[in-house]
């Protein structure tokens, strides 16, 4: 497994999980309500207090497709620039901490800020790491022709093209096998 930074491991793959939380081809929303959402967040490892509000929703969703622009982009500039742009409009105020018997470390939100902020910035400082750390080419679209799933390409040769190599990897295959078999059998 690829190593972008200790702290930002994790937070490298927060972004495509919010992307994906809307299948944009099949037009399904995964996150359906404010319910939803705080699920969500909290499967992050964010602490809320309550339900977050609809507002808290809305804002969510707003960062789904600046986030999926980083992912389609073949501009690195570009690409900065939209998460520079996350992480200002986020609160993200970047600082080093040490806790829980961890070495200095740096962290770019504080717990006082919205869980939303809160994932906002740590998954574009996550997306910034790997980018500045091993390049845009990390970032991908899934290649299932019925997928537009993003992900972060964590594999040491950096080979991997689908969300899924169990789902759409296996579709892809079996479909390539198919239209191969087709392809030699005789016609009638």
């Amino acid at each position: 497994m690829m190593r972008f930074t200790s702290y930002f491991d994790e937070a490298a793959t927060w972004a495509e999980d919010l992307v994906n939380t809307r299948n944009i081809i099949r037009d399904v929303e995964k996150m359906a309500d404010v319910a939803d959402l705080g699920r969500f967040l909290i499967d992050h490892g964010l602490r809320i207090d309550g339900v977050p509000s609809t507002a808290d929703l809305d804002r969510a969703r707003r960062l789904r497709p600046i986030l999926r622009r980083v992912f389609e982009t073949d501009d690195e500039d570009a690409a900065v620039e939209l998460l520079n742009g996350v992480i200002a409009d986020h609160h993200g105020v970047p600082h080093y901490v040490r806790h829980d018997g961890l070495p200095w470390h740096l962290h770019v939100s504080t717990d006082d800020h919205a869980a939303v902020d809160q994932y906002a910035a740590n998954a574009a400082m996550g997306l910034l790491a790997v980018i500045t750390s091993t390049g845009l080419n990390r970032l991908h679209t899934c290649g299932g022709n019925r997928c537009a799933e993003v992900f972060v390409d964590i594999s040491r040769n950096q080979s991997r093209r689908y969300c899924s190599p169990l789902i759409c990897g296996n579709r892809a295959h079996a479909a390539a096998h198919r239209a191969r078999q087709k392809s030699v059998q005789p016609s009638k």
